[in-house]
């Protein structure tokens, strides 16, 4: 396993600006938190469902080579960190499986 910590400076309040990520021993992403601008936290994956949020595309075995999605700007930049923080994020997470759409219902 590998985890992840992107970082995405933007000004855009419908996308996340810290992503951390478990990534599978083929580099695809197993769990996922989200952190908003505005408070908001989202999880995906294991026992909090959505797996279908989650990057199908293994990551690049080099992290810089990772980019915003395609069409957006602001920088981007993602770094290993210990299991030990990510496990620390995901017990904390707000536990959110509806994504956005539970905000409008």
């Amino acid at each position: 396993m590998r985890y992840v910590l992107a970082e995405w400076d933007h000004d855009l309040d419908d996308e996340p600006h810290l992503i951390y990520s478990e990534l599978d021993d083929a580099r695809r992403e197993r769990r996922r938190v989200e952190f908003y601008r505005n408070g908001i936290t989202f999880s995906y994956g294991a026992e909090r469902g959505s797996e279908g949020a989650l990057t199908p595309e293994p990551f690049p075995e080099d992290l810089r080579d990772l980019r915003a999605p395609e069409g957006e700007e602001g920088e981007f930049s993602a770094h290993e960190i210990p299991p030990e923080l990510f496990y620390e994020i995901w017990n904390q997470a707000q536990e959110r499986p509806d994504g956005f759409m539970g905000m409008f219902f």
